[in-house]
């Protein structure tokens, strides 16, 4: 099953690098998921879970933000530490799981529908640009403040 999984992967996988492949041959178990192994991947690290957004693992991007803003909540700096160390030594797990939900749910491992599975692994540069614009647009009050010396909060709005 794991050699049917790996064949699957180097059809569809964009830029499959050799290094990739090794790595994901490495941490993959019989069933085709990926094992908790840390394996960095440079862009995981830099843009945590943007990258994963770009990567179409929508799933697995909210539950790195959400990790992130429940340790940003104590203790903030710690928020991009986690953001990034999740994001590099976690997305070939992350990754693998996704694609076997991929694979199930594209005619599974034994005659899978390459084309579901090839527009599914494509690349997505929209949701990344929606994340930051979404972003942008909840942290505005803040920059506006920050920008004219405006105070959000004054005696007769303490909200």
């Amino acid at each position: 099953m794991k050699q049917r999984y790996m064949e699957i992967l180097k059809k569809v996988y964009p830029n499959l690098t050799p290094r990739d492949e090794a790595i994901f041959e490495e941490i993959m178990n019989d069933e085709g998921l990926g094992k908790c192994k840390p394996k960095f991947n440079l862009w995981g690290f830099l843009f945590g879970w943007f990258y994963l957004l770009y990567r179409h693992a929508y799933v697995e991007a909210v539950a790195v933000l959400i990790v992130s803003l429940m340790i940003g909540y104590f203790y903030l700096p710690g928020m991009v530490v986690i953001n990034s160390l999740i994001g590099g030594f976690c997305y070939y797990f992350l990754y693998l799981n996704k694609f076997s939900m991929d694979v199930d749910r594209c005619g599974g491992v034994s005659f899978p529908d390459m084309e579901c599975l090839k527009n599914k692994a494509k690349t997505n540069k929209w949701a990344v640009v929606f994340a930051v614009v979404l972003i942008l647009i909840l942290i505005w009050p803040v920059v506006y403040a920050i920008v004219t010396g405006h105070q959000l909060r004054t005696p007769q709005n303490p909200y």
